[in-house]
C-alpha cells in the first residue's frame, strides 16, 4: 500500500480540530487513506450502505453517539445532510480533539453548509490522486529544498519518455498495472459516472452532452490559456452558463484554476486563469493520446507534462500550508508556468521544458522576474528531461524532473 503524505497531516489535525473533513476526487484513496491512520480508538461508518444511511437520517444524534477517546469516521457525509447540526450540537458541548472524521464531499450546497454550521470547530484536507514523489516514496520537501537551494544531484534520472509514461498513467489509485486499454476504459467509465451521476450532488446541469464537451475542451487546452467567450461559442450557450459548467466540474475535482500572480502595479500583468487538469491521466485517456503521439508532439507534450508537474506541485502546496501557487504572463508575452510564494515573501519560479537540454534563453523570463518584479528573495528553477542539476547564475538552477519524487 503507498503511503500518503496527508496521513502526517491528517493524524496531526486530528489533535488540534474537533471535527476534519477530508475532502477529494472520487476514487482518490479517501476511504483507504482514513483506514492508514493510526487513531485510539474508532468507529467507522459509510453512507453508500442503504440501512446505515436510513439509520443515519432517522435518528441523527443516536447515530453519531461516540464513547470519551474515540473516533467516528463517515465516508460520504454528504448523503445524510442532516448529521451537520447533530455532529455541531455535540462538539459544541464538548470541545475534545478529533471527535469526527468526515470524507466527501463535492456538494457545494453541502460545502457551504458545513463551513457555515462548524465554523471555527472544522479543518478540511484535500486529497488529490497520486503523486510521481509518493509512489517513488519521496518525502514531498520538493519546495522546501528548492527555496533553500539545496537540490540534490543523486537522483534517478526520468527521460522525456519516462515522464509521459508517468503522466500518461496519472495518479488514481484504481489504474496502477492496467493496461493502456483497461485504463482507457476506466477513465471513460469514471468521467461519465461523475458527469452523468455526481453531478446532481453539485449543481442543477441541463445540458449534459455540453457539460461533456466543457470537460473535453478544459481537457485539451489543460496547461494553456484561453478564452471562455471562445468555448461559450463554440458550446452555443452564453458565457455566464460556461463559468457555471466550469465551476462545476472544478468542485467535482476534475479540474483547478490557477490564478494569475498580480501583487505588483505593473501595468503589462495578465489577468487570466489557467485551467489545470487535477489528474494528467483524465488528459490522455479521455482524449485518445497514447505515449508516441505525445511523444512526436511538442504541444501533447508540453500539456501533458506540465500538467503533471502541477498536480505533483500542487500536492505538496496543500501538505506544507506556507505556499501559494499562481502563474504569470504580461502583454509582452513573458511567461512563467508556476509561480511558488512562501509566507514570509520568498518566491520561487518554475518554467517547465520537456527536452533535456537547456540554455540561457530558457531562463530568461525568470531571470527579468527577478530583476523587475521580485520584491524579496526569488530562485529560478527549469525543470527539465536531463541527468543534473546546473546552475545557471546565483540562485538559478535547472532540476531533473526526478527531483519531484526525491
Amino acid at each position: 500500500m503507498i503511503a500518503r503524505w496527508q496521513e502526517r497531516e491528517l493524524e496531526a489535525i486530528l489533535k488540534w480540530f474537533r471535527v476534519v473533513n477530508l475532502t477529494g476526487a472520487r476514487q482518490s484513496g479517501k476511504t483507504t487513506l482514513t483506514e492508514m491512520l493510526s487513531l485510539p480508538r474508532v468507529k467507522r461508518f459509510t453512507l453508500d450502505d442503504d440501512e446505515i444511511r436510513k439509520s443515519a437520517s432517522n435518528d441523527p444524534f443516536g447515530f453519531i453517539e461516540r464513547s470519551s477517546g474515540e473516533t467516528i469516521i463517515i465516508d460520504e457525509i454528504q448523503k445524510v445532510p442532516e448529521l451537520l447540526n447533530a455532529i455541531k450540537r455535540k462538539v459544541d458541548q464538548n470541545n475534545d480533539k478529533g471527535q469526527y472524521l468526515l470524507t466527501g464531499s463535492s456538494n457545494l450546497h453541502f460545502v457551504k453548509a458545513v463551513s457555515d454550521s462548524l465554523a471555527g470547530r472544522i479543518s478540511r484536507v484535500r486529497l488529490r490522486t497520486l503523486t510521481f514523489g509518493e509512489i517513488n516514496g519521496g518525502r514531498g520537501d520538493f519546495l522546501d529544498r528548492a527555496f533553500a537551494r539545496d537540490l540534490s544531484d543523486d537522483i534517478s534520472t526520468l527521460s522525456k519518455r519516462n515522464v509521459i509514461a508517468h503522466a500518461v498513467v496519472g495518479g488514481y489509485p484504481e489504474v496502477m498495472g492496467m493496461d493502456k486499454k483497461m485504463r482507457r476504459r476506466w477513465f471513460q467509465t469514471y468521467l461519465d459516472d461523475l458527469l452523468v451521476k455526481d453531478i446532481r450532488d453539485v449543481t442543477e446541469i441541463r445540458k449534459l452532452d455540453v457539460l461533456k464537451e466543457i470537460a473535453k475542451w478544459l481537457l485539451t487546452y489543460s496547461s494553456k490559456f484561453f478564452e471562455i467567450s471562445e468555448l461559450a461559442s463554440k458550446t452555443g450557450v452564453s458565457v455566464s452558463t460556461v463559468e457555471t459548467y466550469i465551476s462545476a466540474l472544478k468542485a467535482l475535482y476534475l479540474f483547478d484554476e490557477v490564478k494569475p500572480w498580480t501583487k505588483s502595479d505593473y501595468s503589462k500583468i495578465g489577468k487570466r486563469s489557467k485551467y489545470f487538469a487535477a489528474d494528467s491521466g483524465l488528459i490522455a485517456n479521455i482524449l485518445g493520446w497514447d505515449e508516441e503521439s505525445i511523444y512526436m508532439s511538442d504541444d501533447r507534450s508540453g500539456k501533458i507534462i506540465e500538467s503533471w508537474v502541477y498536480q505533483n506541485l500542487a500536492s505538496i502546496v496543500d501538505i506544507s500550508q506556507e505556499y501559494e501557487i499562481s502563474q504569470y504572463r504580461d502583454s509582452n508575452k513573458r511567461e512563467i508556468d508556476f509561480i511558488v510564494e512562501r509566507t514570509d515573501g520568498a518566491m520561487l519560479g518554475i518554467e517547465v521544458k520537456a527536452g533535456s537540454s537547456l540554455g540561457l534563453g530558457d531562463f530568461k523570463h525568470l531571470k527579468w522576474f527577478a530583476k523587475n518584479l521580485a520584491k524579496g528573495e526569488f530562485t529560478g528553477i527549469v525543470l527539465y528531461s536531463g541527468e543534473h542539476t546546473l546552475r545557471f547564475g546565483e540562485g538559478f538552477y535547472a532540476v531533473p524532473f526526478a527531483s519531484l519524487g526525491a
